[in-house]
């Protein structure tokens, strides 16, 4: 029995180390993925973070197999971890608003090896008699203060990039409200085609209320032909952005497959050229339509979601019935 810990701790550490490794990659493409994965550690990516820090739990537990003093600094390196942890989870579940399958499982793997040791530490003291009450609880407010350390060193120290601040723009309207309007489509759906004259018709308005954001809401697998145009007319034609998004709709009606040359056909007379966006900009963009998808919970097309970002409150309307010109614009007065 008393080998098994150890054991379990040792597969511990290797299963961090392995899902530390993993983040490094675009293996992870779930909901809050990409955009937890843009975040940095005082400017160092996450994956460097959590391989030093699994390797410095690696080298401390050897240690303490010939300096047994070792293991109360083991404890205190994982309450730091715990910590640290924590605002992660913060993050994920407040900000970003979606899960990370690799981070979190890294978190649940910090505390099991944080409550293993704090486990050992409570039988080490009932086994030792010559700790008294008054050291066992110097050394357990030691902890409290590691895990509290850990936690505001992330807090301060976990942040985006500045530059990702120059990372694709797919919002249009008022960027500064606090009103959000969600248009979730698909690009070969026959009532999204019907519903885009009363987009159009309370654009206008909702432009200088609002911040827009049109999603791609895959639901027929050949409209994800139609997506790399449609972000890059998002974010590199904004003024011209509806009367484009009408010529892929018309092109959609066409072709199920469009070529660059029938892209660029299709806009030729809008005077426009197609600037095509990198790999990874569309990937980190479709992420985003995803998480979206997740967090106002849609299933179908067309559905307009209108919100307000302070007070997190929401309109969902769904369908050629539900979606008309009056009724997007009274969501929007509702949610001001």
């Amino acid at each position: 029995m008393t080998d098994r810990p150890p054991v379990l701790f040792t597969l511990l550490i290797l299963t961090g180390i392995v899902l530390a490794g993993l983040s490094a990659t675009d293996l992870c493409n779930f909901g809050g993925c990409t955009t937890a994965h843009s975040y940095r550690f005082f400017g160092i990516h996450f994956a460097a973070v959590g391989l030093t820090f699994f390797i410095l739990l690696t080298v401390t537990a050897l240690a303490v197999r010939r300096y047994p003093p070792a293991e109360y600094g083991l404890l205190l390196l994982l309450a730091g971890g715990t910590g640290a942890e924590l605002e992660m989870v913060r993050l994920q579940k407040f900000v970003i608003q979606a899960w990370c399958p690799l981070c979190v499982g890294i978190a649940v793997i910090v505390l099991l090896l944080f409550i293993m040791r704090v486990r050992r530490l409570l039988i080490d003291t009932r086994r030792h008699s010559s700790m008294n009450r008054r050291t066992f609880l110097v050394k357990l407010t030691l902890v409290a203060l590691a895990m509290t350390c850990g936690f505001l060193v992330s807090f301060t120290g976990i942040r985006q990039p500045e530059a990702l601040a120059g990372q694709p723009d797919h919002f249009l309207g008022k960027q500064s409200s606090k009103v959000e309007v969600y248009v979730f489509s698909d690009w070969l759906c026959p009532i999204c085609v019907r519903i885009e004259p009363a987009i159009e018709a309370a654009f206008p308005a909702m432009e200088k209320r609002a911040r827009i954001f049109f999603v791609d809401k895959i639901i027929h697998q050949e409209a994800m032909n139609f997506v790399p145009y449609h972000l890059s007319f998002l974010v590199h034609e904004k003024p011209k952005y509806l009367q484009l998004r009408k010529a892929l709709f018309a092109l959609a009606k066409k072709t199920k497959n469009p070529s660059v040359d029938d892209v660029k056909g299709a806009i030729a007379p809008l005077g426009v050229t197609y600037k095509q966006l990198s790999f990874m900009e569309v990937t980190q963009m479709m992420a985003r339509a995803q998480t979206l998808s997740t967090q106002f919970k849609v299933n179908a097309t067309p559905v307009v979601v209108v919100t307000n970002s302070a007070t997190k409150k929401s309109k969902t309307l769904v369908g050629g019935s539900e979606i008309t010109q009056d009724n997007i614009l009274k969501a929007i007065k509702s949610m001001e």
